[in-house]
């Protein structure tokens, strides 16, 4: 048995039979989700191809082209590309992923277009196709398509992911997993996807991907994807709760707190299972609720007026990426946040409008758990008294 640990912990100790020995399980679409993060089309613009290579072979190649895959030190990016390279060169040397092979992948970075995509397709020794979606990177671009989604039924992110689902031809089963805006793109796909790719697959992993802002249960394919679709969410998840998101998700513990547990690695592992908690912590629950409230009373192109004057604010000052993290990227980002103060009249209250929302809503959370702590406690007491009042 096992103790708890992290993925890291995981490729070490479980990685040591292969997808025939033992079946293909959570964790194993976690990495495959977080290998997509490692930026393969950067060997494909050096003119190298890496379609059938094995993970051995293609972190040989990474190496020999863009040099060797460091360990990453502490997290200090909003999503580390280091993280997937690292990930990917760990489990290369394992014998569990010795024999996988990449399908295919396709990157699209269009900032014109608010468009960050990127997915890659993986062969295992069984031979099933795991496709995994890439989440949002540290460009304003991914970031804002995101936000796209509070307004847009279809953002170009979601149609590109439904396009290449619908261009996996063949027979072999497919697992569709993601996370962050990776597994909003993987539920969205299977949800619209052909019949003949419908029938192949086999499970949908999202973990920690936001929501739709339209109900994903209408849609044609979702009575057959229902009982495929696997979400997981950590205690604190805020990423993971915005918009109208599959209720039936596992909630996972994080040794990292805040915004920071939606970094899967910090996820708790005990053999090849997620450690899980009851329910979510109160910092999800409020930010939810304050979000959910925020948005009923805004139309589509309110919300869309809101997220155009948020960004135009760093696209004018030139931000490109969040992480920009040079005197200069300091500069120019506090002149965006200074120039939010100029937003216009309606902008600046739908922001004022949220923060408000979401104090009331942290405060009612806070007197809820009190008050069912309070409950449970006198339920305890007298159950269990403290003091045998029959020997005083």
């Amino acid at each position: 048995m096992n103790l708890m640990g992290n993925i890291y912990n995981y490729i070490e100790q479980n990685c040591d039979s292969d997808f025939n020995t033992e079946p293909f399980c959570e964790i194993d679409a976690l990495i495959f989700a977080w290998l997509s993060y490692f930026e393969i089309e950067k060997l494909q613009n050096a003119g190298y191809s890496c379609f059938n290579l094995t993970l051995s072979e293609l972190v040989m190649a990474s190496q020999k082209i863009l040099g060797k895959i460091q360990e990453p030190g502490k997290l200090k990016k909003l999503v580390s590309a280091s993280t997937g390279a690292w990930m990917l060169k760990k489990v290369s040397k394992k014998s569990r992923f010795r024999k996988v092979r990449i399908a295919d992948f396709k990157t699209v970075m269009d900032p014109v277009n608010n468009t960050q995509f990127s997915v890659t397709s993986y062969i295992l020794d069984t031979g099933t196709e795991v496709v995994a979606f890439r989440g949002t990177d540290t460009s304003v671009a991914g970031w804002k398509e995101d936000c796209m989604t509070s307004y847009s039924l279809e953002i170009p992110s979601q149609k590109l992911a439904l396009e290449y689902l619908n261009s996996r031809q063949g027979e072999s089963n497919l697992i569709i997993t993601g996370h962050s805006k990776g597994g909003n793109l993987a539920i969205y796909s299977a949800a619209k996807c052909t019949k003949s790719v419908l029938k192949r697959i086999s499970g949908i992993y999202n973990f920690d991907g936001p929501g739709f802002c339209f109900d994903i249960k209408e849609t044609e394919n979702y009575s057959t994807i229902a009982g495929h679709i696997h979400s997981y969410i950590p205690g604190s998840s805020i990423v993971g709760m915005l918009l109208n998101h599959v209720q039936d998700y596992k909630v996972v513990v994080s040794s990292n707190a805040g915004i920071m547990q939606h970094y899967a690695f910090y996820w708790l592992i005990k053999d090849n299972r997620f450690v899980t908690q009851e329910g979510r912590n109160i910092s999800s629950r409020s930010v939810d609720s304050a979000f959910q409230n925020w948005l009923k009373d805004l139309s589509f192109e309110d919300r869309k007026k809101f997220v155009e004057a948020v960004f135009s604010v760093f696209e004018s000052a030139g931000v490109e990426h969040f992480d920009d993290m040079t005197s200069e990227g300091f500069s120019k980002m506090h002149s965006a946040f200074y120039k939010m103060r100029n937003l216009d009249p309606q902008t600046y209250e739908m922001m004022r409008s949220f923060f408000r929302t979401l104090m009331f809503a942290s405060m009612n959370e806070v007197k809820k758990t009190a008050l069912n702590f309070y409950n449970n406690a006198l339920k305890y007491l007298k159950k269990n008294p403290l003091i045998d009042d029959k020997n005083l």
